[in-house]
């Protein structure tokens, strides 16, 4: 048995364990995440059921009561009339006088509460005097009509506590047809002495209700006080109330205000049920389904990997041997013998690589005796410089004592400060001593005139950026004029700090001049920036023949 790592090689067993771990790691947490996934759905879908229902319910009740309230509000009209009162203690029924009177309450009820809605009305007076209006529109005759609602409007129930009453009544029509009809009949009282003085009722199909419960799409039942059923809305099939009933599982129920009638809202739920049962059948054939495609991957994976471990058995023992060759018979599979390719490679690599790290160690060694031989030249020219100064200082050279001094200092800023930022305080000092050693050279003919604001000395900058641009105005700028100026800038702006080097030299009179003075020093400039401060910062030049150059250089804040 051959090692792998500090574990046994086990063969297709181990992974045949590891996909039983899978199996039971993944595959019984998704059936029990699809099981609550189906409870929580059937419970929001319930829920948002009920919640619909019950919407629609207040709305379709609020229709109805609606109803209700403008035919118990049309008999305020009669109630607040005193002539129309009074006209109830004519003995006469031919009374001209009366009988206007009734006729004109109401056609009232036409413009205030039923605009072209069918009604009929029917009066009775203290003297047994009964008045009745066209029932025409309501396709009755009025002896069928009058002769239903008398049997239901009794003159000694009522009092002045209990003075109306809501009734339903079927009456033949015209056309041959029965149809039901709500009556609303309401008893007149005289308001200084609470006696009797008629009673009215109106009546209206059940038509009105029946289209607002319609539009509703959902099973009503209408029942009075005594839980007697007065109105259903018609139910699809063969289904009846009682199986609605039975197979509801919402069931609401909302006072017809003002009547003491109960509007019922049977909403069936086998619709939901099939559905919640087509869900979970899904669910079911979803887990089934991930089962089969587990088991068939299972089966596949088992027998590549039986093949595969066979042939890394024979590939591995020709690896551990002395002299590994690495080959593989053309019956092998294709991964394998890629695998072996690959170890091929790798061990060709390794030995490439040890004898490229024993080549670099050597060179590594050479250039560390090379560097700490050539380490001593800084110090011998500083020494050098340090014993001319001396003697300079000696003689009362006190010009090439600070010409010297001067170029000490820029050497050991450039061969010992590591670090590669600093203050714009200690870049003006670093260019006052490459000023002075330039004036050495040409003269002091070119003046140089550095202005920087007090608040940027110490704003830390990158280590010898602006000297660059100034070397560039020495060896460009004044070719061929006696005399030149240069100013140097540095004031704070909006984001940033902006540093300007301006000339009145010879400006870029052409391509070869501007390419020129573009120089390997300001290129270094705009590498240094771009790699530091990314493109926030910019250089900006602008340059003209007859008046110099300028130089702008933006360095933006840290923090933008």
């Amino acid at each position: 048995m051959m090692l792998w790592g500090h574990k046994r090689y086990s063969g297709p067993k181990s992974v045949q364990r590891r996909l039983i771990f899978l199996l039971v790691a993944v595959f019984i947490p998704l059936s029990l995440v699809l099981f609550f996934v189906y409870r929580f759905t059937e419970q929001t879908l319930v829920s948002k059921v009920n919640e619909v229902n019950q919407f629609r319910m207040e709305q379709t009740s609020s229709r109805v009561q609606d109803l209700f309230q403008r035919i118990f509000m049309a008999t305020n009209l009669f109630i607040n009339d005193r002539q129309f009162l009074g006209s109830l203690d004519v003995k006469d029924p031919y009374d001209i006088e009366k009988n206007k009177i009734y006729l004109e309450a109401i056609e009232r009820l036409q413009y205030a509460f039923f605009l072209n809605e069918k009604y009929a009305v029917i009066l009775r007076d203290n003297n047994g005097n009964i008045y009745q209006s066209d029932t025409s529109r309501l396709g009755l005759r009025k002896e069928q009509l009058q002769e239903r609602v008398l049997t239901i409007m009794d003159w000694e129930e009522a009092d002045i506590f209990y003075s109306f009453k809501w009734s339903m009544i079927d009456c033949p029509q015209i056309n041959g047809d029965s149809a039901s009809f709500i009556v609303f009949t309401r008893w007149l009282f005289n308001p200084g002495t609470a006696t009797k003085k008629g009673m009215i009722s109106i009546v209206i199909p059940i038509s009105y209700i029946q289209n607002i419960l319609k539009n509703d799409g959902g099973h009503y039942v209408i029942e009075n006080e005594n839980h007697e059923n007065l109105f259903s809305t018609q139910i699809d099939g063969d289904q009846t109330i009682e199986k609605i009933s039975k197979s509801t599982s919402t069931h609401s129920m909302k006072q017809l205000n003002p009547t003491n009638w109960y509007l019922y809202q049977l909403e069936s739920t086998d619709f939901l049920n099939n559905q919640l049962k087509l869900f979970s059948f899904v669910v079911f054939m979803t887990i089934v389904v991930i089962l089969i495609i587990y088991f068939g991957i299972m089966a596949v994976v088992l027998q590549t990997t039986r093949k595969i471990f066979n042939q890394i058995r024979s590939l591995s023992k020709q690896l551990t041997s002395n002299s590994p060759n690495l080959t593989i018979s053309i019956q092998s599979d294709y991964q394998i013998v890629e695998l072996s390719e690959i170890l091929r490679q790798l061990v060709h690599n390794l030995t490439t690589s040890r004898k490229n790290f024993e080549l670099a160690s050597t060179e590594k060694r050479k250039l560390e005796m090379q560097m700490l031989q050539q380490q001593m030249n800084p110090h011998f020219l500083l020494n050098t410089l340090s014993t001319i100064r001396f003697i300079a200082d000696s003689t009362s050279q006190q010009r090439i004592s600070s010409l010297i001094l001067s170029l000490s200092f820029l050497l050991r800023q450039q061969l010992y400060r590591e670090n590669s930022h600093w203050t714009i305080k200690e870049e003006k000092e670093y260019l006052l001593r490459y000023i002075e050693i330039q004036n050495a050279r040409f003269g002091d003919e070119y003046k140089v005139d550095i202005h920087f604001q007090e608040e940027t000395m110490e704003k830390v900058v990158l280590r010898m950026l602006i000297q660059p641009l100034l070397e560039n105005c020495f060896e460009h700028a004044f070719s061929g004029k006696p005399t030149g100026w240069v100013q140097i800038f540095a004031q704070f702006k909006e984001g940033g700090m902006e540093i300007t080097v301006q000339d009145n030299g010879d400006g870029f009179i052409n391509r070869e001049t501007q390419k020129s003075r573009k120089s390997i020093g300001l290129a270094n400039v705009k590498d240094r920036l771009l790699l530091h401060y990314g493109g926030s910062a910019y250089i900006d030049i602008q340059s003209s023949p007859s008046i110099g150059t300028c130089i702008r250089v933006f360095i933006p804040d840290e923090t933008s």
